[in-house]
């Protein structure tokens, strides 16, 4: 239940964010989301190509610049480090049924 809680935290804020500049979410969020993607293509390998055309759809319309720029803050940095941390205290396969069914969903 924890991940899904985690999950649904994440897709909730991304989705109230969206709304904002060119950034659509903070840089804390950004790696935060980014983090949850990469995680779940280390431990999801076959499907790890879809989890990259994720991250890309995150940040479609902001320009590549302000993107790497985001990714160097020290938020991102800790948000990115915050979530791989907590997906890695959690069961494999739960981590595996909760990032296959964030891949298959609609956000």
């Amino acid at each position: 239940m924890k991940i899904q809680r985690t999950f649904g935290f994440a897709a909730a804020v991304l989705l109230t964010q969206l709304a904002v500049a060119k950034m659509p979410f903070t840089n804390d969020i950004f790696g935060k989301e980014e983090g949850t993607l990469d995680y779940c293509a280390r431990v999801d390998s076959k499907s790890a190509d879809k989890y990259q055309l994720k991250k890309k759809d995150l940040v479609t319309d902001v320009p590549e610049n302000e993107v790497a720029e985001a990714r160097k803050t020290e938020e991102y940095k800790a948000g990115y480090e915050w979530i791989d941390g907590e997906l890695a205290k959690m069961p494999k396969d739960e981590v595996v049924s909760a990032c296959g069914a964030a891949l298959n969903s609609k956000n």
